[in-house]
């Protein structure tokens, strides 16, 4: 029994720095990255959601999500993600290159 318990014990010990690891990997990788969790290259309304839970609502989340969707395709692009991003770190958008 205790030769079991220490086997579990030691496989939890030797997979958590991996754990850890996949989170500080998605963390480097920015924030759009780790919003699209399915990979596709866009974030979705639900993968939105599920980014900014915690803080806001899911209400607003969709409010925002609805705002910085531009061109309206049901998903944010990098370029619309990062928008949103602009706004949350500096409170204002760059300006565009005339």
């Amino acid at each position: 029994m205790q030769k079991h318990i220490l086997i579990a014990v030691t496989a939890a010990l030797l997979s958590l720095p991996l754990a850890l690891n996949a989170a500080d990997e998605a963390k480097k990788k920015g924030p759009f990255m780790a919003a699209d969790t399915n990979g596709d290259g866009k974030v979705s309304q639900a993968e939105y959601v599920a980014a900014v839970k915690g803080k806001m609502d899911e209400k607003a989340a969709a409010a925002k999500f609805a705002e910085l969707d531009k061109n309206k395709d049901g998903s944010l692009s990098r370029e619309e993600f990062a928008a949103g991003e602009g706004e949350k770190k500096g409170g204002k958008k760059k300006k565009e290159a005339n």
